[in-house]
C-alpha cells in the first residue's frame, strides 16, 4: 500500500518545515499524528513526489536554480525531524504516481496542487485552515473525496460558490490534542467558574456573507464584555488587531524595508506575547468550566477538545458541531445559545452547590469520551480506514484501461 504526499518536506501541517527551524518559530504541528502513525505501519510506503515547485523557502519562485535545491531541503529536513530517509521514498515524476497509490494534498499549500496533468489515482484533500482561494485549482484537479475538522459542505453558507462542482464524500476527522494536555489538577481543586481562550482574528472575505469580518464573533463577545462576565468568566482571549495595532508597518514601506522589518519580526518580536505566555494546560486545569469560542464559517476551535482532555466541563453552542463528532449535550458537553444571557445563566446553574456533581459527571463524560477518540492514534486510524474505503470504491470504478 502506498500514500503518496506532495512536497512533504514543506508540509508544516506534517513536519517542521526549514523555514521554521531557519527562524526558530515554533509551530504547531496540527496533522504530525496522521505521519506518525503512517509511520508505524510496516505495511505502508509512504512516498513524496517533489515537484517543481518543492523548494518550501521559496514556493513562489519557479527560478530553476533555485528549485534545484529543493531536493536537499527535503533531506534536511527529514534529518531534521529524525525521520529516516530510508522510511520516505521520493517521487520526481509525475510519471511514478501509480493507479493504485492514494494521494493526499492540502489545500492551503497551493503549489502541492500544480500538477501538469491530474494523476490517474485516488485523490484525497484536506481544507484544514479553510480557505477558498484555491477553488479553481482544485475544480481542475477533481479531488475524490475532502476532509477537514468540520463539514464545510454543510456549515460554511459560501461553500457552493466556490466548491459547487463537489458533489463527492466529505468527511468529518475530529481534532487531536496533543499529549501534554491531560488532567493535572482534581476536579474539586478547581476555580468554579470558566475560562475562555482563543484568538480572535478578521479575515476580509468573511464580509460579504456575514457583513463583518469577525471570524470569531463568540470569542469577541466574550474578550469585549470580560468585565461583565468576572463573576462567571476568566478571559484570556487575543484580539488579533489590538495585538499588532502598533505595529511599525507601514503602507509607504518600499519592499526591502517590508522584508526587513518582517524578518526582524521573526527573529525579534512576534504578536501575541502575552497570549502565548502562559502555559494553556496550567490554565484548563485551572478551572472546572471553559470556553472555545467557535469560527462563523463552522469550525469549533481545537482548544474545546484541549481543554476537555484536561478535564474541564466544555461549554459550546448547541448548533451543531459538537454533534458531529459524536458529542452529546448534557452528557459530554454544556450547550449554550450563544447569547451572553444564556451563557451566564448556563454557568450560574452549575455554579450551585447542588449542580456540583452533575458538572463534574459532564466533564467526565467529555474527557473520557475525548481521550479515547480524539487521541492521534485512534483518530489516524479511523482517518486511513475511511480512505482506503474510498479509494476502493474509486478503483472498482475505474479500472485500468477500463478492464
Amino acid at each position: 500500500m502506498r500514500i503518496v504526499f506532495v512536497n512533504l518536506h514543506g508540509n508544516e501541517f506534517l513536519v517542521k518545515t526549514l523555514n521554521k527551524y531557519i527562524f526558530k518559530q515554533s509551530v504547531a504541528i496540527k496533522h504530525k499524528y496522521i505521519l506518525d502513525y503512517l509511520l508505524s505501519r510496516d505495511d505502508i510506503e509512504i512516498c513524496s513526489f517533489i515537484n517543481h515547485r518543492g523548494l518550501s523557502l521559496s514556493y513562489s519562485t519557479r527560478n530553476r536554480f533555485l528549485q534545484s535545491f529543493r531536493f536537499l531541503e527535503h533531506r534536511i529536513a527529514l534529518k531534521k525531524n529524525g525521520i529516516p530517509l530510508n522510511k520516505i521514498k521520493v517521487l520526481k515524476s509525475e510519471d511514478e504516481i501509480k493507479h493504485d497509490d492514494l494521494i493526499i494534498l492540502y489545500q492551503l499549500f497551493g503549489p502541492q496542487l500544480d500538477f501538469k496533468q491530474r494523476p490517474d489515482a485516488f485523490i484525497a484533500l484536506s481544507q484544514l485552515h479553510f480557505t477558498v482561494s484555491q477553488a479553481k485549482v482544485m475544480e481542475k484537479l477533481d479531488p475524490d473525496l475532502m476532509y477537514n475538522e468540520s463539514d464545510m459542505q454543510k456549515r460554511f453558507i459560501a461553500f457552493n460558490e466556490y466548491f459547487g462542482w463537489f458533489h463527492k464524500q466529505y468527511l468529518v476527522i475530529p481534532f487531536v490534542f496533543a499529549d501534554r494536555f491531560k488532567v493535572k489538577k482534581p476536579f474539586n481543586e478547581r476555580q468554579n467558574k470558566a475560562v475562555s481562550v482563543g484568538t480572535v482574528t478578521y479575515p476580509d472575505y468573511l464580509i460579504k456573507y456575514y457583513g463583518h469580518n469577525c471570524l470569531q464573533p463568540a470569542r469577541k463577545q466574550v474578550y469585549d464584555n470580560a468585565k461583565e462576565l468576572t463573576p462567571w468568566v476568566d478571559c484570556f482571549n487575543s484580539d488579533y488587531l489590538e495585538d499588532v495595532k502598533d505595529s511599525k508597518y507601514s503602507v509607504n514601506d518600499n519592499k526591502l524595508v517590508r522584508i526587513f522589518k518582517r524578518l526582524h519580526d521573526k527573529f525579534f518580536v512576534g504578536h501575541q506575547k502575552k497570549y502565548y505566555s502562559f502555559d494553556m494546560v496550567e490554565k484548563f486545569n485551572d478551572y472546572k468550566m471553559c470556553i472555545v469560542g467557535e469560527e462563523i464559517i463552522g469550525l469549533p476551535g481545537i482548544g474545546f477538545v484541549e481543554g476537555m482532555a484536561c478535564g474541564c466541563a466544555y461549554i459550546g453552542q448547541t448548533i451543531g458541531y459538537y454533534e458531529d463528532y459524536g458529542l452529546k449535550e448534557g452528557v459530554h458537553y454544556i450547550g449554550y445559545d450563544g447569547s451572553l444571557d444564556d451563557l451566564k445563566a448556563k454557568i450560574s446553574y452549575y455554579q450551585q452547590p447542588e449542580h456540583q456533581k452533575e458538572l463534574e459527571t459532564i466533564a467526565k463524560n467529555g474527557c473520557e469520551y475525548v481521550r479515547s477518540h480524539f487521541n492521534g492514534k485512534a483518530a489516524a486510524e479511523s482517518l486511513l480506514n475511511n480512505l482506503l474505503d474510498a479509494q476502493q470504491r474509486w478503483l472498482d470504478s475505474h479500472p485500468i484501461d477500463g478492464n
